[in-house]
């Protein structure tokens, strides 16, 4: 039986929305000022809203990135880059947290960029990060070099509240990393956030979605993108036909050139020279790199370009250009989740 790979994952991304499954974590006691920092921010807002009172409200979000309905003061900041509107956001932050007493944070992935308060210079710390961003680092890695160049980042702005602070995080890195995300500007340990879902939810419910054909790998992937598609070659031959391999994570990639692509349309492409499976290698934001697409679906038995061309715009980082050849980009709107990307094989 054929199963819609593309159907799975749009079901997916719809209930592992921010602002469904941030309701599951609140309670009357927590605080009505609110914080929703990164690119989930206007959703976790919308969904805090509708079962819990709200006094103020701060959300300071990446450009491009879905915006509250409900009332806050808005910042749009930039992202992967700090831009100034990133740091005018920042001084809006501080200026937030020392009018109020007790906060609720909301934080999710792309606060790292989008708002920030430079601990020495604004341009040194942004050129740092552009820097980090290319440099094809683990996100833990460059979290911890980000940290030594802000003032809110590792917990430093939880040391500006001086009432209640509760975090709550929609996480976009590893399991049990909640630091991680948005460089952890409220959080310095392991029991000071409560986690709402990273991405063995999202796997997790795309294997419910499937049913019994699913063959979940629950261990997120994170090394380099020609490190991870080996590995998922060989495990989709050993599938027997009918079944989905279902896993995803983070890969890193190197940025070489100029070209257009990322992590899951690069992937897509280096998956198809080892595997005939039909495969969709896509983000849960909606937002591949600078691809300009969420992922890539792949039919089974692709066609296939010569390998002199694949590896000429894999050098020039320009992977979309042939991902568009093998398979379909998936065109969607940021949908507002950030739980890394996900990841489906049908074997055939």
């Amino acid at each position: 039986m054929r199963v819609d790979l593309l159907a799975i994952y749009k079901e997916t991304l719809a209930r592992c929305a921010p602002d469904v499954l941030v309701r599951q974590h609140l309670d009357a006691t927590m605080p009505r000022n609110v914080v929703a920092i990164g690119k989930c921010a206007g959703a976790l807002l919308d969904g805090v809203a509708a079962v819990h009172a709200i006094d103020a409200a701060f959300a300071p979000i990446p450009e491009g990135y879905p915006l509250p309905r409900v009332n806050a003061e808005i910042h749009i900041g930039g992202h992967p880059h700090m831009t100034r509107a990133s740091f005018d956001a920042g001084r809006a932050l501080l200026a937030f947290v020392e009018r109020h007493d007790d906060i609720l944070f909301l934080v999710s992935g792309g606060g790292s960029a989008c708002v920030e308060v430079a601990l020495r210079d604004e341009d040194e710390t942004a050129n740092a990060n552009a820097r980090l961003i290319a440099s094809g680092l683990p996100i833990a890695q460059i979290n911890a070099e980000r940290r030594k160049l802000s003032a809110i980042k590792g917990g430093k702005l939880r040391e500006r509240v001086r009432g209640r602070c509760v975090t709550l995080v929609y996480s976009d890195v590893s399991t049990g990393a909640l630091a991680d995300v948005a460089s952890g500007p409220t959080i310095t340990g392991a029991r000071e956030a409560v986690l709402i879902a990273d991405n063995t939810t999202l796997t997790a419910t795309a294997a419910q979605i499937i049913g019994d054909n699913a063959v979940l790998y629950s261990q997120q992937i994170e090394c380099d993108v020609e490190a991870a598609v080996y590995p998922l070659a060989k495990r989709a031959q050993r599938m027997s036909p009918g079944q989905v391999l279902v896993t995803g994570g983070e890969p890193t990639v190197v940025v070489r050139g100029d070209g257009r692509g990322g992590r899951c349309s690069e992937l897509a492409v280096r998956f198809a020279t080892m595997s005939t499976a039909e495969a969709l290698f896509a983000s849960s934001d909606g937002v591949d790199g600078n691809s300009r697409a969420a992922g890539i679906h792949l039919p089974a038995r692709p066609a296939l370009l010569q390998p002199a061309a694949i590896e000429a715009a894999l050098a020039a980082s320009d992977s979309m250009a042939v991902a568009a050849q093998v398979g379909e980009p998936i065109m969607i709107a940021p949908t507002g989740n950030n739980l890394r990307d996900l990841f489906l094989i049908a074997a055939t």
